[in-house]
């Protein structure tokens, strides 16, 4: 074993060591993958999206000269061919519905109805094929029909396509450059899903008053089909963390008592069934968490990381750390108004605060905007190197 095979080999063990609240010989760096990569480039978006050929030229190109162990993020993180097929009504992409080197839009509608509780409660998956596909996807209002047919074989034809594109860069990377994935599989809090795609935020916020007794059961029947989401995007894989994007958790969307009765029940039921199962979660807290520290320090020791955004990392390094990998440190309005020097600064103090004994992992605290500086980026990597070592 040697050259990129070996580097790979090295990140993933400094990955992982951290992964196991450990020290490894360095601080491993994440490299924020994101659409901020396009504006230094001489393609749309819209090109980005449909094209997986032209973005991962686009990306080669900024990553053969870059220091970092682990890469987080995607310029594209939907399946466009896919949506367009079956006429999705929540994702809309550029170049179609509007100019093409403007980033993707998500239309939050209530595709479950107040009314529909009770049937998907009892039957989560009926009630899902039956009455939420054909409200989202314009082809299949009418299921079984020769329309619908026909667009449910283009769909997955488009999905397979897709992924099987980007599972073939994605070994390339690694090949190529030893490029550590962040992570393998998603998931998300029950609340969240209710909350995001079936009842809207509008509909799950009166729903907290008006109904709180269905919502609490509709998070409950909920967790099984998050566990078994998460271990099926995965693959079956328990070498790296399942992505979570947490929407409606941070502080203070939901009162304390709120959180306390609808989110965190369900959510860590999750957690605690995926690492029952060997699976870690990516605990992508955007946002501020810092009220619910000591509930989240109820959670088996090592079964997540926990990112650091807005909540106070000098508080998660006293509550979690030692027990959790920590993540983070930049923020990421940093990255876009900052300067280089404001950048390594901010490393420099992040790795003195959160890296002493470990079980840490440097990166941007939550997803890097499409305004982001290439030279701020270049700077975080650059100062984790130059502060980073044990």
């Amino acid at each position: 074993m040697g050259g990129k095979e070996q580097l790979f080999q090295e990140r993933f063990k400094r990955y992982s060591v951290a992964m196991e609240c450990g020290k490894p010989d360095k601080v491993p760096v994440v490299f924020p993958l994101g659409e901020w990569v396009i504006k230094y480039s001489d393609i749309t978006l819209q090109e980005a999206y449909y094209d997986v050929d032209k973005a991962t030229a686009v990306i080669d190109g900024v990553l053969k000269d870059l220091d970092f162990d682990v890469m987080f993020g995607s310029i594209n993180l939907w399946w466009p061919p896919m949506f367009d097929a079956v006429g999705c009504r929540q994702y809309k992409f550029p170049g179609i519905y509007f100019e093409a080197d403007a980033g993707f839009q998500y239309v939050e509608e209530e595709f479950m109805k107040a009314e529909d509780y009770d049937d998907f409660i009892a039957n989560p998956t009926q009630w899902l094929v039956e009455n939420y596909l054909p409200r989202v996807n314009e082809e299949f209002s009418e299921p079984g029909s020769y329309r619908a047919t026909v667009a449910l074989i283009k769909g997955a034809a488009g999905f397979a396509m897709h992924n099987g594109k980007t599972a073939q860069v994605a070994q390339k990377w690694s090949q190529e450059f030893g490029i550590v994935p962040y992570g393998t599989g998603m998931t998300k809090a029950p609340f969240d899903t209710l909350g995001d795609s079936l009842r809207g935020t509008r509909g799950i916020l009166l729903d907290l008053r008006r109904r709180p007794d269905k919502v609490a059961a509709a998070c409950e029947a909920i967790v099984p089909h998050n566990i078994a989401f998460g271990m099926i995007t995965s693959a079956g894989d328990t070498s790296l963390p399942c992505f979570a994007p947490l929407h409606k958790g941070a502080y203070p969307f939901l009162s304390l008592e709120q959180w306390d009765k609808f989110y965190w029940p369900t959510w860590k039921k999750v957690i605690e069934g995926l690492w029952a199962l060997g699976k870690r979660v990516f605990f992508f807290a955007e946002g501020d968490w810092t009220p619910y520290l000591e509930r989240i320090a109820q959670l088996p020791d090592k079964s997540i990381v926990f990112c650091i955004d807005l909540t106070d990392a000098q508080k998660a390094k006293k509550v979690l750390g030692g027990r959790f990998c920590l993540y983070g440190g930049v923020p990421t309005t940093l990255l876009t108004y900052g300067t280089p020097q404001e950048v390594k600064d901010c490393v420099k103090r992040a790795i003195d605060e959160l890296a002493g004994d470990g079980g840490f992992v440097l990166a941007a605290g939550g997803v890097v905007m499409g305004d982001a500086k290439r030279e701020n980026i270049e700077a975080m990597l650059e100062a984790a190197r130059q502060y980073g070592a044990y």
